[in-house]
């Protein structure tokens, strides 16, 4: 099996290993993800793929594209290409590493209990995927499989548990040698584990390493006797986790993805698509609300908080905003009033030296719905500037007074964030400096209503 590794955003610079046919029905598959997604995961254009924001493995039929995130690529101005190969490996087995750790805190895929820092050996995010998770199923599961209480009917020569009259008065006087039974048995034969076996088939049929396809081997054999079972997407609401179970939750999860990958998984003609892939905008969105959270607990942040810019008009009712819905990533609230807002962007535009018209205008919009004086955009900081990025635009909304303000004034700031701490792996906190630069962002009095003159950069 040929694997193609991608960055993000790459712009056609390898040629495809894929023949014509194989292309078509790349963009056959890409059109299902666009259906869903509103957006191209990637495009093919002269035989050459251009990459999106969509980072994670696409196959179609024998042959697999890897996608990284070029956030973790150092080489921004595109000497990729003149890395030796071991070089490349580590890089590739790097931005592994990294994305993992970013899906995992952001909580887009379960958390893993297994080391990450032993893996990177495999040859694409796929093979790392399963690695992580035959070594959480080995730990969890190696030494007895799960055991659940399933309700049982069957006829046996002695009663167990509950005897069904209404069945054993209908028999005829040949059958009274059995009886008719309702009980619960202690049985390995469960949901949870012929999903896990279902995964373990799907890992055989699909990796293209020999040590991953071993060990699924050697797991499913300890699941002989569990009944193979179709799974579809909606597998996952049958189960119920208590104090007792919650552990294996991770393991269901992983199983899902694996069976399923972010959902689209189909079959057409002699090709067969599977795609486990995240957009790389939604992960990052995700990920700052988990460092936001952990990081400044003294402020609370709605995630995706519906707001509304206007109402129908009418004279003779009174005014109430319910039309021109707008969806900010995050409201920042203060003793449950509204304070700032908060929008994420996964691009280089601060690292570029701007904001672009698009975004400013976005949170200006923002913070006439929330009624907040204080507008926050956040990046990622992709050339790990020493002292932060930082721009800020006042702006006078003279037009907008109201009654409870008669000054109504908005201060739009961009910021970028740092990703990776000091040994170079992903954050799960906020940086010190990150949080001292927030702070002062979002505290409006401070910021607006000081004796200092605002400015634009940094202090």
């Amino acid at each position: 099996m040929h694997t193609l590794e991608l960055f993000e955003w790459e712009r056609g610079t390898k040629r495809s290993p894929f023949t014509d046919s194989e292309l078509r029905a790349l963009k056959k598959f890409n059109d299902l993800i666009h259906r869903t997604e509103k957006t191209d995961a990637l495009t093919v254009t002269y035989g050459k793929i251009f990459t999106c924001s969509f980072v994670g493995i696409i196959q179609i039929g024998e042959k697999r594209i890897e996608i990284l995130p070029k956030l973790y690529n150092p080489s921004l101005d595109n000497r990729i290409e003149t890395l030796s190969k071991p070089e490349k490996e580590k890089l590739y087995r790097i931005a592994r590493k990294n994305l993992f750790s970013l899906l995992s805190i952001s909580g887009t895929i379960p958390t893993y209990r297994s080391k990450i820092s032993q893996y990177g050996k495999e040859k694409d995010f796929y093979e790392f995927f399963i690695s992580l998770f035959l070594s959480d199923l080995e730990r969890i599961m190696g030494h007895s499989l799960y055991h659940q209480y399933i309700s049982q009917n069957d006829e046996l020569g002695h009663i167990k548990g509950k005897l069904n009259f209404q069945e054993q008065i209908r028999k005829l006087p040949s059958q009274f040698n059995t009886f008719s039974c309702s009980f619960d048995e202690f049985s390995i034969d469960n949901p949870l584990n012929r999903l896990i076996k279902a995964a373990l088939q799907k890992i055989r049929t699909f990796s293209k390493s020999e040590e991953n396809k071993k060990r699924a081997f050697t797991f499913s054999m300890l699941m002989d006797k569990i009944t193979d079972e179709v799974i579809v997407p909606s597998h996952f609401s049958a189960f119920h986790f208590d104090r007792l179970s919650e552990n294996l939750k991770g393991l269901v999860e992983f199983s899902l993805l694996i069976l399923f990958g972010s959902t689209y998984s189909a079959q057409d003609g002699s090709f067969q698509y599977y795609a486990l892939i995240f957009d790389m905008n939604l992960v990052f969105e995700k990920y700052v609300l988990t460092l936001l959270r952990r990081s400044l607990q003294e402020y609370t942040f709605d995630y995706q908080h519906d707001l509304h810019l206007a109402s129908d008009y009418h004279p003779d009712i009174e005014y109430k905003r319910k039309k021109k819905r707008v969806i900010p990533d995050l409201v920042v609230r203060e003793n449950g009033k509204p304070i700032a807002v908060i929008d994420t962007k996964y691009k280089p535009d601060l690292a570029n030296g701007f904001i672009s018209n698009a975004d400013f205008y976005q949170m200006m919009a923002y913070s006439v719905a929330n009624e907040s004086d204080v507008a926050l955009l956040l990046y990622p900081d992709i050339r790990h500037e020493a002292g932060g990025l930082e721009r800020e635009h006042f702006v006078v909304l003279d037009k907008l007074e109201t009654e409870e303000k008669m000054e109504r004034n908005v201060l739009i700031s961009a910021r970028s964030i740092q990703l990776f701490d000091d040994k170079g792996r992903i954050r799960r906190r906020l940086a010190e400096r990150d949080i001292k630069s927030l702070r002062s962002v979002i505290s409006r009095y401070m910021c607006l209503h000081g004796n200092s003159a605002l400015h634009d950069g940094p202090e």
